[in-house]
């Protein structure tokens, strides 16, 4: 299962010959394997000529021969001269595409990271519970809880009440709601060790409305602050139904939390403060260590140069650099490596598709000083 520790691991990945990234969207509701098979083999022949043979060669017999086309998504890193080979297998769709550069592209699984990471599905009802750990849309892990049965009681001399009350509704009706408000404190409970054991990014509540209203207002601030969404669902709900309800929440909670980042990195680069765009000035902030979020273009790829000695990167052609006079080599995405970097340095990506701003600039950031 793809996790954050990989994206690092990947981030830190130098090669001194091009590695192969391979990006193949696989989900079976659209597409058949066959169409998907031709499209990987016009991406690669895309590939030939930038990236080496073996590696183009490599990934053919992957998808031949091992891959089993489960899943949604499939990512494929390959530089067989430096004994450098990955492949994951993802539940979530990705945005199929090749490059060749000196280091892993890893700009796709940074984004879909942060959208799909790690998220808590936890369907409530006025018993108990089930928690549903989903990461990278894939189920994680999961268990339930069970608190006391609630039982009406019904009508007639046997369930008459004391205190002068006939037919026994308010005694009933009162001992009931004491189950289910002490079941929905003890299923709080359980919620908060579980998120304990698991931090999940987000969570979602699963259940009849009025049960999942009165569950929420037992959990924790920290708790409730971290809950996403919400939506009416059975107990006996299928796991596949749970998970395709929260990816639809998932995808709207990261369309409308893109818009307002996307807004705030141009609020504060118009302000000239604790923003930056355009690629010049993303990069001298990236060399500085001052990214906090990157906001980038799904498509945009610019040439630019790295100092050998220092590792500054420009989109400038420069004969030594300012900072160490190290000479520059010549790499064939800037954009990536300034990724790359930010990655290396403890900052966020946000991949952004057809935001008309961010494809205009095609890079900006929010700065943390």
């Amino acid at each position: 299962m793809f996790k954050q520790d990989t994206l690092r691991e990947l981030a830190a990945v130098r090669t001194e010959t091009p590695i192969l990234s391979v990006y193949l969207n696989v989900d079976p509701t659209e597409h058949t394997t066959e169409e998907y098979k031709l499209a990987l083999r016009q991406m690669l022949k895309q590939a030939e000529g930038s990236a080496d043979s073996e590696d183009i060669e490599a990934v053919k017999r992957f998808f031949e021969h091992e891959y089993d086309w489960s899943g949604r998504g499939v990512v494929v890193f390959s530089n067989k001269a430096e004994d450098f080979w990955h492949t994951y297998s993802l539940a979530i769709p990705v945005n199929s595409g090749v490059t060749v550069a000196r280091q892993p592209y890893i700009s796709p699984l940074a984004a879909l990271l942060d959208a799909y990471g790690s998220c808590a599905v936890i369907q409530v009802d006025r018993q108990g519970a089930k928690f549903l750990l989903f990461e990278m849309g894939e189920l994680h892990d999961s268990e339930t809880f069970a608190g006391d049965e609630v039982r009406r009681l019904k009508r007639g001399r046997g369930s008459s009440g004391g205190y002068g009350r006939r037919g026994g509704d308010p005694v009933s009706s009162q001992h009931e709601d004491e189950t289910v408000k002490r079941n929905l404190r003890e299923t709080a409970k359980v919620t908060q060790k579980f998120c304990r054991r698991h931090t999940p990014q987000r969570i979602i509540l699963a259940g009849a409305e009025p049960t999942v209203a009165q569950f929420r207002e037992e959990l924790p601030k920290t708790l409730q602050d971290q809950i996403i969404g919400t939506f009416n669902a059975d107990m006996n709900a299928p796991e596949t139904e749970i998970r395709a309800q929260s990816m639809e929440i998932l995808e709207q909670v990261e369309q409308t939390r893109e818009e307002e980042l996307v807004d705030a990195v141009f609020t504060a680069a118009a302000k000239g403060r604790g923003g930056v765009i355009r690629l010049a000035d993303t990069l001298g902030a990236a060399h500085e260590g001052r990214i906090q979020t990157l906001v980038i273009d799904r498509d945009y790829h610019e040439s630019g140069y790295r100092c050998q000695h220092c590792g500054y990167i420009t989109d400038h052609s420069l004969e030594t650099c300012p900072f160490c006079s190290g000479e520059f080599a010549e790499i064939p995405d800037a954009a990536e490596a300034l990724v790359t970097k930010v990655i290396e340095d403890g900052g966020q990506v946000e991949v952004v598709d057809d935001h008309p701003k961010v494809k205009e600039f095609g890079v900006g950031a929010i700065l943390r000083y």
